[in-house]
């Protein structure tokens, strides 16, 4: 059952849904403040919505770099635990 959280981003309050503890909320709240603290320095004057589309494709460059890494370190694993089953003669 989806329970209401409160985050805050940009030093704005939103209250979501969701089936996540608070800590782990926070902790995703927290990372998404920090990269777009990250993404606004030097950029102060830079508009709220730039922010939040900059900071949106960087994550999303993030996720799709983890997806990748994650699909060649499967596919290596897969290699290798075929290599070892065809040695033990499975």
């Amino acid at each position: 059952m989806s329970t209401p959280r409160q985050v805050t981003l940009m030093g704005r309050e939103f209250r979501i849904k969701t089936d996540e503890d608070a800590n782990h909320v926070q902790a995703v709240a927290d990372y998404v403040n920090a990269k777009i603290d990250e993404l606004s320095a030097g950029n102060a004057n830079a508009a709220s919505q730039h922010l939040l589309l900059m900071t949106s494709l960087s994550l999303a460059d993030e996720l799709f770099k983890i997806r990748e890494e994650h699909a060649r370190l499967t596919a290596k694993i897969r290699a290798s635990s075929q290599t070892l089953l065809s040695r033990l003669g499975a």
